[in-house]
């Protein structure tokens, strides 16, 4: 039987699934501290196809497990749509704001 996460990654990319849908398990990943998740988050959040509202919230969720890991990953960051950028940004600038000087993010930097 899968788990929770398992069940939540395999909804995020699952195109019959309602963009609704798709939002909701990215929002909820956010709660999980896992390399496994944080892969799933940022491969969606490089999908040119997808939803901006779910792009929203996978930038969002990464943005939660990066400041609760306290381990920004600015590689993985900058590969990632405008649209994610700008999720994990928002929640950066909100909980970690010394990232925003630290890594040079710039609030118009969200351009694909």
């Amino acid at each position: 039987m899968k788990n929770k996460i398992d069940l939540l990654i395999d909804l995020l990319f699952d195109n019959t699934a309602s963009i609704t849908e798709r939002d909701d398990a990215a929002m909820e990943l956010g709660e999980f501290q896992d390399s496994q998740v944080r892969e799933a988050l940022i491969k969606k959040g490089k999908e040119l196809n997808e939803d901006e509202i779910v792009l929203n919230s996978c930038g969002e969720s990464l943005g939660v497990i990066w400041v609760s890991q306290n381990d920004f990953d600015e590689l993985a960051y900058r590969a990632l749509l405008g649209t994610t950028r700008y999720g994990a940004y928002i929640v950066i600038k909100s909980r970690k704001p010394e990232w925003i000087e630290k890594y040079n993010l710039e609030l118009d930097d969200f351009s694909d």
